[in-house]
């Protein structure tokens, strides 16, 4: 007689993991990696960890967020058609309800597309392209007894314009006295040009008169000047004046060290973004990359890459951080630090746009939707090199001052790393688990090593075969640094998730499975 025999137990394993590799959103999510993140940071990596807290430092009631600044004075912001300062509304200055640009040099903020210059310490605005149009009389400054003149007179003509400012004339009846000129001196109600200016002294014509200035999309300040960018086109201010950008004239040695500069690159499409960088200005259009060399417009040259530029509806990601420069391309998230770009996105598993972006110092955040229009909050910490995701945040703006990074959207300005996280909802979803090992597995149990802040609970569940149903383990209350363990009623899978959904700060310091083999699949 034969007794029936019995198959030879499968062997029990157990695997602890305790380095999280960061945000993973693709399909081949490694075991380690997180799937879906909801409020989580790398910033312990490799442990995982809720991120800070957010404070809505200005609260504004209504009105389109327009855009963020920080500048010597601290935040700029635009609401609707408001300008604020640190809070505080500029009385009078009522600009287009759109988004700006904004650029600062030697206390001077420039604001597009506005044409609008404000001076944070003394509160003062006025327009940078300012224009006067009437009848003037054409003199001679002096007493000779030339026929040519170099002066117009009127009233009031002398009120908007600097010694020194490139003005440009349009109107006079003799074609070739319209042109751009520097005023030489302003001698009450009258501007003086360089001697014999113009045709004919004595007579009276109705002109403009306009000191010009580029309509930007985008700029920024490097080397004293203030540069910007739009459609084909790159300028750059005067040495050391964010209001004259025609201003062309040689210096007393014959060069032209501190005039202003302007060039158009001459291939398809506009530029999309730009930003000054450790070793200078770098302009970018969605599939080019431009960077300045030289120190002056004697020597300044644009030299054109084919490489990944920035995506056309997110020049705001250029952010610079820890020497390299940050930037959502249409091809993902790139980076370069003066070579040729490079792809970190692949692992946020989407194709993103219309992003904005700002750093704390060491991290990089981008505000962007994806196809589906749904938004989201990515960090890319530049220490180790990982994503995470924190919410659906909608930024308009980001802007670091004092060492602080704040955002724009649509309730104000917040402060990010301060704050309550008493109720803060957070979420980890991992990959798969296979074990490595196409056949299937038991779950048998679940080991946490948590530590978690007063008042926070974590609660544990599992989902197999990728059905879409999630069965809660347990839930873990707060405390100090320590171990749960959470029973599983085993069931035979293929793979499994885990999921950890949060209420408050804690941290996950590492995960042990418990699993046992069951066999092949049939």
């Amino acid at each position: 007689m034969h007794l029936p025999t019995f198959p030879r137990a499968m062997a029990v394993t157990r695997r602890v993991q305790t380095d999280f590799c960061g945000y993973d959103h693709r399909p081949g999510c490694p075991e380690g990696g997180i799937y879906e993140m909801t409020n989580g940071s790398a910033a312990d990596a490799p442990l995982f960890s809720t991120r800070p807290g957010r404070t809505l430092t200005y609260p504004t009631a209504g009105g389109n967020p327009n855009g963020l600044f920080a500048g010597s004075c601290g935040l700029l912001w635009c609401t609707g058609q408001t300008l604020y300062v640190n809070g505080t509304p500029v009385a009078g200055c009522t600009l287009v309800n759109g988004p700006k640009v904004f650029a600062e040099l030697g206390g001077t903020v420039l604001i597009w597309p506005d044409k609008i210059w404000y001076r944070p310490d003394s509160g003062q605005f006025g327009s940078a392209e300012p224009s006067w149009s009437g009848s003037v009389n054409l003199q001679r400054s002096d007493d000779s007894s030339g026929t040519r003149a170099n002066a117009i007179a009127a009233e009031g003509i002398d009120l908007p314009f600097r010694v020194g400012d490139a003005v440009t004339i349009r109107g006079f009846s003799t074609p070739e006295d319209n042109g751009t000129y520097i005023i030489r001196d302003i001698a009450g109600a009258a501007l003086v040009f360089d001697p014999d200016t113009f045709s004919t002294a004595g007579v009276t014509e109705d002109i403009t008169v306009t000191r010009r200035m580029p309509m930007a999309m985008h700029a920024c300040t490097y080397g004293n000047r203030i540069w910007a960018c739009a459609n084909d086109t790159v300028w750059c201010s005067k040495l050391g004046d964010p209001l004259s950008w025609y201003w062309y004239e040689a210096d007393d040695n014959g060069t032209v060290a501190t005039a202003a500069w302007s060039v158009d690159v001459g291939t398809p499409g506009d530029f999309s973004g730009c930003a000054a960088t450790g070793s200078g200005v770098v302009f970018l259009k969605p599939d080019g990359l431009w960077r300045l060399y030289g120190t002056k417009p004697d020597n300044f040259q644009l030299v054109a890459s084919a490489a990944l530029g920035a995506e056309k509806n997110s020049g705001r990601t250029l952010v610079t951080v820890a020497e390299s420069l940050y930037y959502l391309s249409p091809a993902g998230p790139a980076r370069t630090a003066g070579g040729r770009p490079v792809r970190i996105g692949d692992a946020l598993g989407r194709t993103l746009t219309a992003g904005v972006a700002g750093t704390d110092g060491t991290r990089w955040y981008l505000s962007a939707h994806d196809r589906d229009n749904v938004w989201h909050l990515f960090v890319y910490d530049t220490r180790s090199g990982l994503w995470s995701r924190e919410d659906a945040f909608h930024a308009r703006g980001f802007a670091r001052s004092d060492g602080v990074l704040y955002a724009q959207d649509t309730s104000g300005v917040w402060r990010f790393g301060t704050g309550s996280t008493a109720q803060l909802e957070s979420m980890l979803e991992t990959g798969d688990f296979v074990s490595g090992s196409p056949d299937c597995k038991r779950l048998l149990r679940v080991q946490l090593r948590l530590e978690a802040d007063a008042g926070a609970s974590v609660t544990a569940a599992v989902q197999y075969d990728s059905d879409g149903v999630w069965r809660t383990l347990a839930a873990v209350t707060a405390g100090a640094k320590r171990s749960v363990t959470l029973p599983v009623l085993p069931r035979r899978c293929d793979h499994f998730r885990l999921r950890l959904t949060g209420t408050g700060a804690w941290r996950l310091l590492s995960l042990t499975r418990t699993e046992t083999a069951a066999g092949p699949q049939h």
